[in-house]
């Protein structure tokens, strides 16, 4: 039995903002296909809502994520 462990970090790219996390378990039968999971999901990515036009500013700043995911053997 194998275990992706994937962990998700949020943090907000403003100067009041803060930083959030969350961790998620999945049991895989075999280790190829927990790889082939956790070389899917890592990832780093910019995310921001954009103005919505009309001269109204945006709602949020930019913030930054990141999953990371990894399997171990149990």
């Amino acid at each position: 039995m194998w275990t992706l462990i994937l962990v998700t970090i949020v943090l907000s790219g403003s100067v009041t903002g803060g930083v959030a996390t969350s961790t998620a378990f999945l049991d895989f039968a075999n280790e190829a296909k927990c790889q082939t999971a956790a070389a899917a999901l890592n990832m780093t990515e910019r995310i921001g809502i954009s103005d919505r036009g009309g001269g109204h500013p945006n709602i949020s700043p930019p913030a930054y994520y990141r999953t990371v995911a990894r399997c171990v053997e149990r």
